[in-house]
This record gives C-alpha cells, sequence and structure tokens, in this order.
C-alpha cells in the first residue's frame, strides 16, 4: 500500500495520520510505503524555475539553499526577524513559481482563482484535467517511480490512501487520484482524513468519488486494516515516523506529532463543527499514552512534541505530568480548573510542557455562557498569572461574530485581553464562522457562506448587526490597535504561528 499526504499545508512536521495509519500496517506485517507529498510538492516547487527576474526574486533564489538550512537549523529560530526574512523568501519563491491562470502557492497553502475546493464540480475537473495542477510535473514522476520501487521489491500494490485533512490540499488530492486512474486503473483509492470525515454524507459529496474509491470516516486503522481481513478494536497502534526521518521538514529539528484522543471530550460549544459533525469522542488509555510517548521520543529523539487532540483532556495532562515523555511538548486544551492549582502547574512545567494553546473565545461572560463555553471568565486570570509564574508559554484564542456578541461585547473582550496581555505570549483573533449544521443555524438569517455545495460553512444575518464585515473593521482599528496587543500580534510567526510559537518562547 502506498499512502500519500497531498500538498500544500504547513511543512513544519509530519502530521500523525499517516505514521498511525503505516504504525497499523508494520504491526501487522503488510508492506506499505508513505509518500509526505505536502512536503516534497512545495520542494519541488521552492525548486523549481521563477517567471519573474526582479531583483528580490532573484536575491531570494540564489540565497534559498541558505534559507532552506536557516529554518532546518536551530540557529534560524534565535533571531525573529532574520526568521522572517528567510519565511518570506521562501513564500516569494513560491508565488513566484512557474504557474497558470493565476494560481497562488505559499509555505502553507494552495489556491486556485479558478477552482474551489468546496465545489464538487471543480474536484471532478481537478481530477479530469491534473495535467493543470501545479504540482504535475512533481507528482507525475514521482508517483510512477515510488510504484515501480515497491513492485521491483516484489510489494503488490492493491491500494493507494489519499489522506486529506484540510481544503488547501483538496484540488491537488483529487488530481493526484486522477492521475493515478489513468496510469494504474487497477489500484483502488482509499479517501481519509479529516475534510473526507467533514465531508461525508454531504449532498456535494455523492458523486465525488469513483464507484470503486473507498471513502474512510474518522480514524482509518480499523477500517484499514479490514481491507486486509485483519480484524483489530483499535484506533491507536504504535505510530511509525520512519519516513519523516528521511525529510527535512521547516523546523529546528524532528517535531513529533501525536494524538492521544479523537474528537473533542466537552463537544458542547455552539460554534465547534466537533459538535455538529458528532464524531465519537475516543481517547487512548493514559498509561499506554505515557509508555508510547517515552519509546517513540527514545527512537526518535524529537525537539518537540506536539500533541495534536482537539482538547488535551484534564486526565490526560495529569497522566503526563505524572510520566514526562522526557522532551519538550504542547498542545490545546480549556482552561480547565485544574490549571488553576499552581502547584499541578509547576508540575505540569517540570514534566517538559513548553507551550498551551487556550481557547478563551470572548472575554464577556454572557457570550461564553451562550457560546455554552464552559470556562469560567475569572478563572482565566489565574491561570495566565501561573502559567506565567513556572515559565509556560501561552497561545490564546478569541472568536469575534458569534451570534451572541455585539460591538459592546466585543470591546469587554478586547479590554480583557489588554488587561491580561502581560501574561499573553500569543494571541489568534479570528472572526467566526457558522457551521452549516449547527442549531443556531436553524433561526438565523443564512445564506452560502462560500459557493460551493461542500461548504461546512453558512453566511448569516447577525441578529445584533454585528456582520463580518464590521467585525473586520474592529479587528483591524480597535483591537489590532491597542498597543498591549498590537505587540503580541507582532510575535505570532507568519505562515507557522502557532506550529513555531515555542521556538520563540
Amino acid at each position: 500500500m502506498l499512502l500519500i499526504s497531498p500538498p500544500a499545508s504547513r511543512i513544519c512536521e509530519a502530521y500523525p495520520a499517516l505514521a498511525r495509519l503505516g504504525g497499523a500496517l508494520k504491526a501487522h506485517n503488510i508492506p506499505y510505503r508513505i509518500l509526505d507529498g505536502n512536503l516534497e510538492g512545495l520542494m519541488h516547487m521552492i525548486n523549481s524555475e521563477v517567471s519573474n527576474d526582479d531583483t528580490e526574486t532573484k536575491r531570494a533564489f540564489r540565497g534559498k539553499q541558505h534559507s532552506l538550512a536557516i529554518l532546518t537549523s536551530t540557529t534560524g529560530y534565535t533571531n525573529f526577524d532574520t526568521y522572517k526574512s528567510h519565511i518570506k523568501r521562501l513564500n516569494r519563491l513560491l508565488n513566484k513559481s512557474i504557474l497558470i491562470n493565476g494560481q497562488e502557492i505559499t509555505l502553507a497553502n494552495y489556491q486556485d482563482p479558478t477552482l474551489s475546493p468546496l465545489q464538487s464540480e471543480d474536484l471532478i475537473y481537478s481530477s479530469n484535467h491534473f495535467e493543470d495542477n501545479p504540482f504535475y510535473s512533481w507528482f507525475s514522476k514521482r508517483i510512477p517511480a515510488i510504484l515501480e520501487e515497491m513492485e521491483v521489491t516484489g510489494d503488490s500494490i492493491q491500494f493507494i490512501g489519499l489522506s486529506v485533512t484540510f481544503l488547501s490540499q483538496a484540488l491537488t488530492a483529487f488530481a493526484i487520484a486522477g492521475f493515478i486512474r489513468k496510469i494504474r486503473p487497477d489500484i483502488q483509492i482509499i479517501w481519509g482524513g479529516g475534510l473526507i470525515t467533514s465531508w461525508n454524507g454531504s449532498p456535494g459529496s455523492r458523486n465525488l468519488f469513483h464507484e470503486r474509491d473507498i471513502v474512510i470516516s474518522g480514524p482509518g486503522e480499523i477500517p484499514l486494516l479490514k481491507l486486509y481481513g485483519i480484524e483489530s478494536n483499535s484506533n491507536f497502534i504504535m505510530p511509525d515516523y520512519d519516513f519523516a526521518l528521511q525529510n527535512k521538514y521547516l523546523s529546528p529539528g524532528f517535531i513529533l506529532s501525536y494524538n492521544t484522543s479523537v474528537g473533542c471530550p466537552w463537544k458542547k460549544c455552539t460554534f465547534c463543527p466537533e459538535k455538529y459533525e458528532d464524531n465519537p469522542y475516543i481517547s487512548e488509555k493514559r498509561t499506554k499514552v505515557t509508555k508510547e510517548l517515552k519509546a517513540l521520543v527514545g527512537k526518535y529523539n524529537p525537539i518537540l512534541i506536539h500533541l495534536t487532540d482537539s482538547e488535551i483532556s484534564p486526565a490526560m495532562l495529569k497522566a503526563i505530568t505524572d510520566n514526562p515523555p522526557g522532551a519538550p511538548w504542547y498542545g490545546f486544551c480549556r482552561f480547565t480548573k485544574l490549571l488553576t492549582d499552581l502547584q499541578f502547574c509547576k508540575h505540569l512545567a517540570a514534566s517538559g510542557c513548553k507551550l498551551l494553546s487556550l481557547g478563551l473565545e470572548s472575554g464577556d461572560k454572557q457570550v461564553l455562557k451562550a457560546m455554552k463555553k464552559g470556562i469560567t471568565l475569572e478563572d482565566v486570570p489565574i491561570i495566565l498569572q501561573n502559567m506565567k509564574e513556572v515559565g509556560i508559554g501561552t497561545y490564546i484564542y478569541v472568536l469575534f461574530g458569534t451570534p451572541e456578541e455585539d460591538r459592546e461585547a466585543a470591546l469587554r473582550t478586547r479590554d480583557f485581553v489588554a488587561q491580561n496581555a502581560h501574561l499573553i505570549d500569543f494571541i489568534n483573533a479570528a472572526v467566526f464562522n457558522l457551521p452549516v449544521n449547527s442549531e443556531e443555524a436553524q433561526y438565523l438569517n443564512t445564506n452560502n457562506f462560500y459557493e460551493g455545495d461542500l461548504s461546512l460553512y453558512s453566511e448569516f444575518v447577525h441578529p445584533k448587526g454585528w456582520g463580518r464585515k464590521e467585525v473586520r473593521q474592529f479587528l483591524k482599528k480597535e483591537f489590532s490597535s491597542v498597543p498591549e496587543i498590537r505587540q503580541i500580534l507582532n510575535r505570532v510567526p507568519p505562515v507557522f504561528d502557532s506550529s513555531h510559537a515555542a521556538f520563540f518562547l
């Protein structure tokens, strides 16, 4: 089996899905290869010819090997301005690559102005016209070469799996699928990943896939093994990252991406797709997680562990604190009561916790209550103070434009953030998107947010006149302009934001 992660998304680490799937196949002696097409495809474009010979592009082209060397070593993360300049140079090379029809590529994204990943017709078009995809010059050579290598060694290739997590990967994933069907119609394509799970069952997905394709929603280990006649009851088989060690990701060392669970243990927030997709929360046993993390650290010696859970549960936080993995780590969790305990936070820091991403969303009590966020606003400054005291960085998420919010509530959030700015290291300020299937969508005046039958969100008429236009103006003129807040926003790493934030603490 060949497992592929298509371009384009952040190329700072190997995503855990393929490592999990590979680990499941390896545990049952099923031959497989993993192709991190995300990294390889973007690196191919960086090393391609450029379409513009202006001075800045020439300088970036001549210095690209230096930029790559800087961003894959610890020295590249000692000066934030130097780091930003090299990110800018590589992004420029991607933007100046030989593209057609105004296509745009960055170190974390791919967009085509003529095709939408939210329109099933456009995805089918991409599949049928795969040679128009900007990554065609890469995958049209690389995939046949890998298939030939596998078959020379005697591996029987029945399936090729495409793991699609982000919208920015979708057009290229379908182009790759179309190419595979053309050159190897005997091989079945398996679709999986977060985006495919979100699309599953939507009206637009009915004609997306060929009748021979296999579509998997949620964790793929059990259904993948079932294709080989193997019954398994675990979604958490030891992941295999051997493929990642051969690659140079844009990070100062190997980042071990690892999930202790799938789904969300809270799953009550009104703004979150996790609630409305209704995917089950599945958590691995805590003793197994701590044991496995130590084994993976011993094998791969990561510079950082990224726990990719939608939320690290309080019970798992305790388990990792009591049994440290042996390497620095970070992840996302809620403003849980557990973090108001300074002694626990000291132990948390001692376990290697480098940074916590924390969802505040709003600094207004009534908005938080209406969101069913489940946090106590008075706890937030205590938790932030504890984090600062023990040396754990904080990456805070705030969300504006929810149906419950008005301008006054947004101002309270702004003031709350400004008052606690000395305790906050990084901020992500986002504009609310209304999930298509949310309860709120049933009583709001809605229309398509994006033009496309695969859209996961709806536009709506804000009941308090606090629409997207007003929110964006507020963020630009009244939120980001506050000196204390602007200073924090300026510290956020461009392109890679939370993925690289821990390296700048």
